[in-house]
């Protein structure tokens, strides 16, 4: 069916984790009354909504060493290049089988991959990349053939401390292992801390052949032109008529 959701398969490499959920259309608890607010435009409510919400599987940071957490395990990147100021950290979660900056992959699971580590933050060799972090998933992610997920900041759920997701495509039809994420940290006077669970990506099924996108600028004589341009000037009359008219016409369809 056109309308059936679109199925993510969830597969896991650790015992408990924090899992991805469906996004939510809401971006705030408490909607001010009147009409034109944000919520009340289909498209926004739409975005809000699209694949999943990947929380962050563990607390970590990134802060000056003075502003650690208590209990944290600080450390710093073990290539050089990166900030003398400021130091990462992560916080051991017993209930999370997470500790030590590394997730513990039960015996059921090495038996069949063999050995393996999931670490929870790691770095790029490189120093100039030093200003970027990655951030390890303890589960590996599916989806049917023909499709792939798109990493991307949560959808107009802007974070306040500078850390930015870098974008990317994972194809997870056939990609059989855990994604790792990658941040880009923001400058030296803002800190980073992010507890558990905290919404740190949205992640949306496309098709895979959507990187091969073709582009098509129709001519004026073509019939789609015309039928569009005509649906154009009806659409206009009906919002004239009913500024819902966009989620009216889109529930009837």
């Amino acid at each position: 069916m056109e309308n059936e959701p679109l199925a993510v398969t969830i597969i896991p490499l650790v015992d408990a984790f924090e899992r991805p959920v469906p996004s939510s259309r809401k971006t705030r608890e408490t909607v001010p009354a009147g009409y034109g607010r944000r919520e009340q435009c289909r498209p926004f409510v739409e975005a809000n909504g699209a694949g999943l919400t990947i929380p962050s599987p563990f607390a970590w940071g990134y802060c000056l060493e003075k502003d650690v957490p208590a209990g944290a395990r600080a450390f710093r990147s073990p290539v050089s290049g990166g900030c003398s100021a400021r130091v990462f950290y992560v916080q051991d979660d017993a209930a999370n089988h997470f500790r030590g900056n590394q997730f513990a992959v039960p015996d059921s699971v090495t038996a069949r991959t063999g050995p393996m580590a999931i670490p929870g933050l790691s770095f790029f060799e490189m120093s100039d990349q030093q200003q970027q972090v990655k951030l390890h998933l303890p589960y590996i992610l599916r989806t049917d053939e023909g499709m792939a997920l798109l990493f991307v900041p949560p959808i107009n759920r802007s974070r306040t401390d500078g850390l930015q997701l870098l974008s990317g495509l994972v194809e997870t039809a056939w990609y059989a292992d855990a994604v790792n994420m990658v941040f880009t940290l923001p400058p030296i006077d803002q800190p980073v801390h992010v507890q558990t669970g905290e919404p740190l990506a949205q992640a949306i099924p496309v098709p895979t052949a959507a990187t091969r996108t073709k582009v098509d600028l129709a001519e004026s004589h073509r019939k789609q032109v015309r039928v569009t341009l005509d649906a154009m000037a009806e659409w206009r009359t009906q919002k004239t008529e009913d500024r819902s008219a966009y989620k009216r016409l889109a529930k009837s369809r």
